[in-house]
């Protein structure tokens, strides 16, 4: 039986390529999704333990904010107390803090936009620094920077080329006088990194008789842990003291979790390219099982038994699985080098480094491959096992009515139990659970659509029979009587289309709601925001007061916080920038419950739906905890706007509370009788100084801003989810080639009855339209259903109002059966090119 398998697939070549073709894109998807993560992984790992190779101990103050939240500086008379530690051998403070952003003397940003920037001191102590020079000289005096490689490189800057740098003081003129590296590292993961002298450093960053952290170096034959215990004794319970290994997997972990979204990202749409692959696998058994009945009826005559056929369909769909695994898993190795370069251009720009194939990525990948296919063949398989010894003399029907009716009636309940999970996610705001009614409720709907194949071709078909007559009517009832093939060609199209369309829907909706929200909320003319973490800088509003037509500027500002283990996001703008009771109020939250300027004198606003959630009321406390420490607030007002998030303080307890604090957005007010546009022209020329990276928009061009990131991030969906479409599509034209390799009599007879090659081609096209079709309109469906799901989970995110883009969508429907009938294009031609003869002789 395994040699019979074997002649199969080597018999019909085309139909096992394709077959593996469609579980290729997936695997390789796995694989280069692990192949990438475990190179990222490696080369961070080796970068940084070169980096820190000379560190014994890294002191800082505690956090539980995480590797990269700002943290409490250290007084500089601590590094005199370590340095009286025994076993320390040298002790250096220096500075390291996020939130600059590097200009060329013209003004234009330098360094990666989409990354931080680091402000930091130069260190002499080549055993304590990271950083190294590759060319020039370190800094020395208050006018001079050292940057990192990548910086340089994107900036097309030269030794001693004049640079202007944004940070707390606001944007400053220095000289370049060197470039460094970051151990091996041309950058720190993308970031850009600024090094001046230590007195520069902390002048620059508001750290004046402070560090960031101390590094220490041991003497000999002193084990780091030795020397960890006897500091970490010294300096007490408010600091903490890690070794250079500790240091190095901290902060080669935290560049792997910044990089995990990205990885399950891709993993996930891994699995749909998958498992629409298993559809059409099992239609594709579903169908040679079928055509071979009379090769299976002859096996069960000759002697072999069920389990005998179904070894054989079950090795043949090895084969196909293990080959397609194999190509996958190659594939999937380029498909790391392809995505580590566009994460380059994204702004995550990995050091170079060896790819690393790990046995678990194999692992997985093979038996990834070959599971899915061998799944998806066993109910064929089971059905070639029962066709009798009787089908090898005359041909039986051996469809089971009662086997369709269990298929629709699991359907049906998989159907409800996706119902009833999505329900429960949308209630309960967990994504979820919203993610399992999902996946159940099209598992469902796929093993119902046979159910509904003939009357949804009956309604469709009707214009076709009356347009293109014999052919459409022909193409009807080819569709109609395989229901079950129909049924499962569309299904693979429908993921992808609803995927798509629930994609389409939730852009809809942010955008409308975006829209609504600034309208409604929005009170101030102008927003003035910036790229990057470093925001418009501490110094630009009050700069942008002084500017004729500004009767106010608030400033806005965010930061993270933890209530018991989880990590939330804050807001913070003064309380009367809320107060819609005062003229100049630049937001309105409305405010169901206490008043919002009240948290000018301490405490946090919250809103309706966090309130709810925590059986919170107006006083409430909250035991939040920041980067500084234990902090609780009480709760002074509840409000039910939550573009700008859940939580929002004072400034001045932002300021409180946070070691650095820096103005992400402003939002300008202006004069009565001034002119939006002149006015925004006026800031627009301030912002040239004081902060080069900021733009100041209208309140329609911040609303477009919003809306063309959404954009993005559909752009970057519909990309992949289109792999899942293309794999359906292959289905189609699998389907199609051995329905007319099954059809061939059929075929012959009607060219040989006068029917000619153009009706024979229009015959086949037409019938994929229609699949095409029925896929489409389930996808759409069932998109708009989960569309709606997924925006009424995410009604705590600000979406507000759900938006069906029924442009979109019908042209979406159209692409999709159109695409269906391009599919058909080959087995068109070829059925139109059938021997007549040898047609009618085949049986």
């Amino acid at each position: 039986m395994g040699l019979i398998a074997w002649r199969s697939v080597v018999r019909h070549k085309a139909r096992s390529g394709f077959l593996a073709l469609c579980v290729v894109i997936g695997v390789a998807f796995v694989a280069g999704t692990f192949v990438l993560t475990d190179s990222i992984k490696t080369v961070y790992t080796r970068l940084f333990d070169d980096a820190y190779k000379g560190v014994s101990l890294s002191i800082r103050s505690r956090s539980d904010l995480g590797a990269m939240d700002a943290r409490t500086p250290l007084p500089e008379s601590l590094v005199e107390t370590i340095r009286g530690v025994p076993g320390v051998r040298l002790a250096e403070g220096g500075v390291f803090t996020i939130g600059g952003r590097i200009f060329d003397a013209k003004g234009k940003a330098v360094g990666n936009p989409f990354a931080p920037t680091f402000l930091a001191s130069w260190s002499d102590e080549r055993e304590l620094s990271s950083f190294s020079l590759t060319h020039g000289n370190a800094p020395t005096g208050p006018g001079e920077v050292v940057l990192d490689a990548q910086a340089v490189s994107s900036g097309k800057l030269t030794i001693g080329a004049p640079v202007r740098v944004q940070t707390s003081r606001g944007v400053r003129n220095f000289r370049l006088v060197g470039v460094a590296k970051f151990g091996t590292a041309g950058n720190m993961g993308g970031a850009s990194v600024v090094l001046f002298d230590l007195a520069t450093a902390q002048k620059e960053t508001n750290r004046a008789g402070q560090f960031d952290a101390i590094t220490v170096a041991s003497s000999a034959g002193v084990a780091a842990g030795t020397l960890q215990d006897r500091v970490q004794a010294k300096i007490g319970a408010k600091y903490e003291a890690l070794t250079g290994t500790q240091l190095s997997t901290e902060s080669s972990t935290t560049i792997n979790d910044n990089f995990s979204f990205f990885a399950t990202f891709l993993l996930v749409f891994a699995a749909i390219s998958l498992f629409v692959g298993a559809f059409i696998v099992f239609n594709t058994f579903a169908i040679v099982v079928a055509q071979r009945t009379r090769e299976m009826a002859l096996l069960r005559a000759l002697g072999a038994d069920a389990k005998q056929v179904i070894g054989s369909i079950l090795v043949e769909s090895v084969l196909i699985g293990f080959v397609a695994s194999v190509v996958g898993l190659i594939g999937g190795v380029g498909l790391a080098v392809g995505l580590k370069a566009l994460l380059g251009v994204l702004g995550f720009k990995v050091p170079a480094g060896a790819v690393v194939v790990l046995p678990r990525t194999i692992i997985v990948s093979l038996l990834g491959g070959v599971l899915v296919t061998v799944i998806s063949a066993i109910a064929p398989a089971l059905r070639a096992s029962r066709v009798p010894p009787l089908a090898a003399v005359r041909t039986v029907s051996t469809a089971s009515p009662s086997g369709q009716r269990i298929r629709a009636a699991i359907g049906a309940a998989l159907a409800v139990v996706g119902i009833v999970s999505t329900v429960a996610g949308v209630r309960s705001i967990a994504l979820v659970w919203l993610g399992v009614g999902a996946a159940a409720t099209v598992l469902g709907v796929a093993l119902l659509a046979p159910s509904v194949v003939p009357g949804f071709v009956h309604v469709l078909a009707t214009p076709i029979r009356r347009f293109r007559g014999v052919s459409g009517q022909l193409a009807q009832e080819n569709a109609a009587r395989s229901r079950q093939r129909t049924a499962t060609t569309a299904s693979a199209l429908m993921i992808g289309t609803a995927l798509i369309a629930s994609a389409l829907v939730l852009a809809s909706s942010i955008a409308t709601s975006t829209d609504k929200i600034l309208a409604q909320g929005m009170r101030a003319e102008l927003i003035i925001s910036a790229d990057g973490i470093a925001g418009i800088g501490s110094t630009t509003a009050t700069a942008l007061r002084t500017t004729s037509g500004v009767a106010n500027v608030a400033e806005y500002r965010y930061g993270a916080f933890k209530i018991g283990d989880a990590t939330k996001q804050l807001s913070a703008m003064d309380g009367a920038a809320l107060d819609t009771t005062n003229t100049l109020a630049a937001l309105d939250l409305d405010v169901t419950a206490g008043s919002i300027r009240d948290i000018d004198q301490g405490g946090v606003a919250v809103s309706s739906r966090v309130a709810k959630d925590h059986r919170w009321s107006i006083g409430d406390t909250v035991a939040m905890v920041f980067a500084t420490g234990a902090h609780p607030q009480k709760i002074r007002a509840i409000f039910k706007t939550t573009v700008f998030g859940d939580y929002m303080i004072s400034l001045k307890t932002h300021a409180a509370v946070y070691p650095d604090s820096t103005d992400t957005l402003a939002f300008v007010r202006l004069a009565a009788g001034a002119s939006v546009a002149t006015v925004q022209a006026r800031i627009a020329s301030v912002l040239t100084s004081k902060a080069p990276a900021a733009k100041v928009q209208n309140r329609e061009q911040y609303a477009g801003q919003i809306r063309a990131q959404v954009s993005q991030m559909l752009s970057l969906i519909t990309a992949l989810v289109l792999l899942a479409i293309v794999i359906a599509l292959l289905g189609v034209l699998i389907t199609m080639l051995l329905s007319v390799f099954e059809r061939t009599h059929e075929l012959g007879l009607l060219r040989a009855v006068g029917m000619d090659r153009r009706d024979v081609r229009a015959m086949v096209r037409w019938e994929a339209a229609i699949i095409a079709t029925f896929g489409a309109v389930l996808g759409v469906v069932l998109g708009i259903a989960l569309g709606y799901a997924l925006t009424r989970t995410l009604r705590g995110q600000g979406i507000t109002t759900i938006e069906l883009p029924y442009r979109s969508l019908v042209i979406m429907s159209i692409l999709v059966t159109l695409a269906g009938v391009g599919a058909s294009l080959y087995p068109a031609r070829r059925a139109s090119r059938l021997d007549v003869l040898r047609a009618i002789a085949s049986d």
